[in-house]
């Protein structure tokens, strides 16, 4: 017996909205997989881009350093001993007989060539620091330290518990950042009498800290290149630069925190 033509209507109707729903479904399905494998493709895309700019700017970085080693070198090396050599002459000279301008004259030379031989030392270990190879970044910071008290702008003090020293490259990046830090320190921190860098290795974390009393700063300073560099050497060490402003008088603290990887 023939089915009512409603019935096979009916049927067919829900046939029609099952299969409907069905095509719905797997389109939803298909949209989600979709955007998923999108946002994973996008997602690699992002980090290789990261991959590549940390390698990038760790090269760039290496490139300086390199140069910096080499000018430095030739500096200590070459320039250098030629004053040096030239100094000694001078003294031999010294101790012949001779006028008394001819005496003023060798005396007023020697210390041209003293002022000469420091100048040509100071500016080989800012372009490459001897000591941090030799001996490790605390020495290098109290090099940095002592070198900074002889201006006479103001008293700095160092501080340091550093048990486990890092890679020769980590330890060269913290170094440059100290050295900024300082050097923006004695610049622009107005009215301080004290400055503090502290060195301090808990466990795995490592913080480098550069304090002053001075008068401070606004909650938004100028981002100047020195600034800009110590961020990049932040970036490829992959920890985190904080900046602290207290009211006026209160100075300034800059830390710079990083997870430790021993060398």
């Amino acid at each position: 017996m023939a089915a009512p033509p409603e019935v096979a209507f009916a049927q067919l109707l829900f046939s029609g909205i099952a299969f409907m729903l069905l095509a719905a479904g797997s389109l939803v399905v298909f949209l989600v997989t979709y955007q998923k494998r999108l946002l994973h493709q996008q997602l690699r895309l992002r980090l290789a881009e990261a991959e590549h700019q940390q390698r990038l700017l760790t090269a760039i970085i290496e490139a300086q350093e390199g140069e910096r080693e080499r000018i430095g070198r030739d500096l200590h090396d070459g320039i250098g001993s030629t004053v040096s050599t030239a100094k000694l002459l001078l003294n031999r000279l010294e101790g012949l007989p001779a006028t008394d301008d001819a005496q003023a004259l060798l005396k007023l030379i020697r210390e041209i060539m003293t002022t000469a031989v420091q100048e040509v030392r100071s500016v080989s270990h800012s372009l490459y620091p001897a000591v941090l190879a030799r001996f490790g970044l605390a020495e290098a910071l109290q090099h940095l330290v002592d070198v900074s008290n002889e201006t006479g702008q103001l008293s700095v003090v160092l501080e340091t518990d550093y048990p486990q020293s890092l890679t020769l490259a980590q330890e060269l990046a913290l170094y440059r950042i100290g050295q900024e830090l300082v050097h923006n320190a004695l610049k622009h921190a107005r009215g301080a009498t004290r400055l503090v860098v502290q060195l301090r290795q808990q466990g795995p974390r490592l913080a480098l800290v550069v304090e002053d009393n001075g008068c401070g700063f606004g909650p938004a300073p100028g981002r100047g290149a020195g600034l800009r560099s110590i961020e990049v050497r932040v970036q490829m060490l992959q920890g985190r630069l904080r900046q602290e402003a207290g009211a006026a008088g209160q100075g300034t603290r800059m830390v710079v925190e990083l997870e430790t990887r021993p060398g």
